[in-house]
């Protein structure tokens, strides 16, 4: 759920309709601030969605759920609104101290049920709703059973989605030989830079840096457009410390013109992070002064710059 990927939005021509141009170019080039100021006042579930994936890109945790909270009761038949509500409800919870996180469980797994009630063939809902199941202990409604019923159903819907599951509960039952056999049926399946990360993570949470960061480096050959999972390998090498790669990956982001929400101002995080870990202060600097230009407030470029 804390997947760079999860906060990306490819706009339907029905959504950018109920959007001002203005704030849809800003949003796609990455000008957080500006896009913010034009959707606040909007009150549409498009554009309170919109605004919500502009928050959540830079940790704007409270803010991402007082908008996703709009959008979801503004359109409350949206499968899709009510996924993106637990999404970030999650991402709070992850981001706070246990009994605010225990609090939060109820509202993360309802919004994540509600999202496969309205649209049980949700790929995304379903994937989502089966990790929580196999992460949640039972007594907040968690639980393995749970998990491989949404694992079956969706095997009819997405193969790759059903493996990438498979192995988190395989996981989660500490039986690494079957979770590491399912992330590879994933590959196998896919063949996307999205499943080389999915094994990439796997390896560097069993402390196999070596794999981790071989993958992370498929995952970046394996995505020649540049789209979400970049960043995503590219953090793991960051991680890993290995930043050269990382930073070419980076700059190849920046320098794409993304269809989707742009991630810019985190990319920008990422490269001056990487950048500072090969010893370039001045060039890190510049990278956190370009996120803090299109997210003022945004507390990881801010703390970079040494604010």
């Amino acid at each position: 759920m804390s997947r760079v990927a999860c906060v990306t939005l490819l706009f339907a021509a029905t959504a950018a309709a109920q959007i001002p141009a203005p704030a849809l170019a800003d949003a796609r080039a990455g000008r957080v601030d500006a896009a913010v100021a034009a959707l606040k006042p909007i009150r549409n579930a498009d554009a309170q969605e919109l605004l919500c994936k502009l928050y959540s890109s830079v940790d704007g945790r409270d803010e991402a759920i007082t908008a996703c909270e709009s959008a979801a009761s503004l359109a409350p038949s949206n499968s899709d609104y009510a996924l993106e509500l637990a999404r970030v409800y999650g991402n709070k919870a992850d981001h706070s101290g246990t009994f605010t996180g225990m609090r939060m469980v109820s509202k993360i797994r309802g919004s994540f049920e509600k999202a496969v009630q309205l649209n049980p063939k949700n790929v995304e809902a379903l994937s989502d709703l089966g990790q929580f199941y196999a992460e949640a202990p039972g007594i907040v409604g968690g639980g393995l059973d749970k998990a491989r019923d949404i694992a079956n159903r969706l095997k009819p819907l997405s193969a790759a989605r059903a493996h990438r599951l498979s192995a988190m509960i395989a996981a989660k039952s500490k039986d690494d030989a079957t979770a590491e056999a399912e992330y590879r049926a994933e590959l196998a399946v896919a063949h996307s830079p999205e499943a080389y990360v999915d094994l990439a993570s796997f390896y560097r949470s069993r402390k196999q840096a070596d794999r981790a960061a071989q993958n992370a480096k498929l995952a970046l050959a394996a995505d020649p457009h540049h789209g979400p999972d970049t960043l995503d390998a590219a953090a793991i090498l960051i991680d890993l410390k290995q930043p050269i790669e990382a930073i070419a990956a980076l700059r190849a982001y920046l320098g794409t013109q993304q269809i989707e929400l742009s991630a810019f101002a985190h990319a920008h995080v990422l490269l001056g992070n990487a950048l500072k870990a090969t010893g370039d202060t001045a060039g890190a600097q510049k990278e956190y002064a370009a996120a803090l230009a299109l997210a003022a407030n945004y507390d990881a470029a801010r703390k970079g710059a040494g604010q």
